[in-house]
Formats: C-alpha cells, structure tokens, sequence
C-alpha cells in the first residue's frame, strides 16, 4: 500500500524537480512537516526581545483576548440579574446587556469613580453575603497574593445559584507597567481545579484554550490581526495560554 506521503511526494516531484515535504508544507498541503535538526527558519522570530511588550495591544490587540471573549460569549446567558465586575463594567454590559438589572464595580482604589464598592477581593467584608446573581473575574486573579481568599470571598458573596466567570493566565508574558511587581502567578486546568475544589461548593467547570502557535506569538507579543483565526482554534492542553472557570454556587434551597 503506497502511504500517503509517498504519494504527495510523488505529486510535488512532477510539479517541482526540488520537491520536499517543505515545500508542499509552505503550499499548505501537507501539516505535519517538522524540519530536521539545524534546519529550523526561525525567520523574524530569531531574536531574544520581543515585538511588543504590551501583550499586543499596541499591534491591534492581545491574543489571549480572543480566547477570554469567547469563553464569556458562551456563558453569556449566566450573566444577569445583579452582576459584580472587578475594575470597570465592560464585559458586563457587552455580554450581559439587558439581562443586567445591576451592574456593581469592585476597584482596589478609590481611582475610579463608578465602583460601588472599594478594596481587594481577598478580604472584603464590607460586601454583604450573598448579593450577586454572577460575578465577572477575568485576568485578574493572579495579581492576588492571597487567591484562596479571593474565591472564598467570591463564594460568600454569590447567592446561591450565582455563577462565578473567570479567567486566568497560564503561558503569558509578565507585565512590563503597572502591574509588573503584583503579577504573582500563572495557572493551569489543574491548579484551577484544585484551588475551586478547597473554595468553592457547587458546580465546576475548568478549561484551557490555547495551542503552541498561540503561546509562542502572545510570548512575542504579536498582535491578534497578525494570527489568522482559525489557527487560534485548535485546542492543545499541553498549551495553556486561558484558563477559564465556571463555578456555580450550590443552591441550597
């Protein structure tokens, strides 16, 4: 039986004298070309500082948001009702929209002027039990020394039957600004899973997305237009660039 690289090789010989798997990989035909030791191109990627080091805002925007906005537009329909967001509102009001009868901030400062409640989710008595139907905590978690205490607080001030939506890093660059000397931990599905069981009662739900062309170009910096799409699709657990929770407080009633 003649396998199916000993046809395409057969096929890129009558269209080309210098055929190659390489070549055929550079036509998009054949995926699994791996080029031989010392063969590699490293191209516009050898080099040891990357395009940007502002996760790719600064090239139309960061990888690792199309996996974040994704997560929250399948969860959409759990966010409603009173919804509690951490830093500004605007993931509630994009994907909650109507559904949204309130809409709360939670900042660690008194800097923004919107937030209805001020202080560090790690320890925030001063936000009742039980008040909110959701709550929106995406990249956020591992600026928090005390991340344990952050997910208790979350629980304690879910009502029952509320969901909290989160997302953390896993393969990620360290910020070079404001939060660069705060930027405690990178996750995985496992930590994640490990951290809601010792927190968290109710239903859980961990993922990761990401692959190693996604990590690699968010590592460089690259910007999302500069990555078509549907290469950031594929899922490779063994690349965990998002992780994302979905934790549904147990309703007692």
């Amino acid at each position: 039986m003649v396998s199916k690289t000993t046809t395409l090789k057969t096929v890129a010989k009558e269209l080309a004298p210098d055929y190659s798997l390489k070549w055929l990989h550079k036509l998009g035909i054949y995926k699994k070309y791996i080029p031989k030791i010392r063969k590699v191109n490293l191209g516009d990627l050898d080099r040891t500082t990357p395009f940007s080091t502002e996760f790719g805002y600064d090239r139309g925007g960061p990888i690792d948001r199309y996996y974040i906005e994704n997560f929250l537009e399948l969860e959409r329909k759990r966010i409603k009702d009173r919804v509690l967001e951490i830093g500004d509102n605007e993931y509630t009001l994009r994907f909650g929209g109507e559904s949204v009868t309130q809409s709360d901030i939670l900042h660690v400062d008194s800097s923004n002027p919107n937030a209805a409640f001020i202080g560090d989710i790690s320890n925030a008595p001063d936000i009742p039990d039980n008040l909110f139907d959701c709550i929106i905590l995406t990249q956020t978690l591992h600026l928090i020394y005390d991340v344990q205490g952050a997910l208790r607080t979350c629980h304690r001030i879910l009502k029952p039957g509320g969901t909290l939506i989160l997302t953390v890093p896993g393969i990620t660059p360290i910020d070079h600004g404001q939060w660069k000397d705060i930027w405690y931990w990178s996750f995985t599905v496992k930590s994640m899973q490990k951290l809601l069981q010792d927190t968290f009662s109710g239903d859980i739900a961990v993922n990761s997305y990401g692959n190693v062309l996604a990590a690699t170009s968010f590592l460089y910096g690259l910007g999302l237009p500069e990555i078509p799409k549907e290469k950031l699709i594929p899922n490779d657990p063994h690349y965990q660039v998002i992780i994302s929770v979905r934790a549904t407080k147990k309703d007692v009633s």
